[in-house]
């Protein structure tokens, strides 16, 4: 399958890149941003890129467009960048002193709750309606069957919306309304500590801009790494790889979703669930990732080397 190039999403993330330095200059000039807060607001971002609820959400949805011949270019970056305006709108609000962030970011608060239950909800039915999704992939030649039974129809409804890597904007705004990440609030409160000094906000707005170039950045990479190995999965005379790269995929949503749906029963009701550590499953999509693209770009040289013989 002939991918067209990822011109926009270079240029997008570039152009982040270059206003958050803009910034990140004349905050540092006014004496407001001290490039150890901007690297450590770069660090986060790139952090939590590597959240596995960012990766499987890419993932699922890169093979889900992919298996149903739509284009899946940019889906790193559109769900980069509507988390990324939760995360900017949150910054603004921060420095320009508006009270009801303080609200939302305290845990104890009725908003908080909401906003948190909002998020998560919608990140476990996305993720168990792409694994449902994504069952039909499992064979190499699928044929655009439509996942079969009540349950399955049920979550895969709403996802036939979701047509190019555009609609995933919506879903990254919705996944980004829990205030709890680490990373967010961890940056939030550094924007915070900075307006302390008493400078302009405006310049102070290079923080949460760092944050969203690493993370646009770091959800990018990861998209065009898992499209990259999709893709020769989707093109391979070997249905193997196609059916262990996928079965990667749902096997990872679907405990992603489940860890968070844990947590959503845990804050309903008040009474402890077990907590299922999702970092590995992160790990282990990334791992996917790039050791499937390494060993797909060996075999291609491989095979020129040998025509060539």
């Amino acid at each position: 399958m002939h991918l067209p190039r990822h011109t926009v999403t270079i240029t997008v993330v570039l152009a982040i890149h270059l206003l958050a330095a803009a910034f990140l200059l004349a905050g540092h000039a006014a004496g407001a941003v001290p490039p150890a807060l901007a690297g450590f607001a770069y660090t986060r971002g790139l952090l939590h890129a590597l959240d596995a609820d960012h990766l499987c959400m890419i993932d699922g949805s890169t093979r889900k467009l992919l298996g149903e011949r739509r284009n899946p270019n940019g889906v790193g970056l559109a769900f980069s960048l509507g988390h990324s305006t939760v995360v900017l709108a949150a910054g603004a609000a921060v420095v320009l002193g508006a009270s009801w962030v303080n609200t939302v970011l305290d845990t104890r608060s009725d908003e908080a709750r909401v906003l948190g239950l909002v998020g998560a909800g919608v990140s476990a039915l996305y993720l168990l309606a792409v694994a449902a999704a994504n069952v039909p992939n499992l064979t190499h030649h699928h044929d655009h069957r439509q996942p079969t039974g009540p349950w399955a129809r049920l979550l895969t409804g709403p996802l036939g919306h979701v047509r190019h890597a555009g609609h995933i904007y919506l879903f990254g705004i919705l996944f980004g309304l829990g205030f709890d990440t680490a990373s967010t609030i961890s940056l939030l409160m550094v924007t915070a500590l900075a307006t302390l000094s008493g400078s302009s906000p405006v310049v102070l707005m290079a923080l949460p801009l760092c944050f969203t170039a690493a993370m646009t950045l770091g959800d990018s990479v990861n998209a065009n790494l898992m499209l990259h190995v999709y893709s020769h999965a989707a093109a391979s005379t070997r249905a193997r790889f196609n059916t262990v790269v996928t079965a990667v995929s749902i096997g990872c949503a679907l405990l992603v979703a489940t860890a968070t749906s844990l947590d959503i029963a845990a804050a309903v009701t008040g009474r402890p669930t077990p907590a299922l550590d999702t970092a590995p499953v992160g790990w282990t999509l990334l791992a996917v990732a790039v050791v499937g693209s390494a060993a797909i770009v060996l075999l291609r040289q491989g095979r020129v080397r040998h025509h060539a013989v």
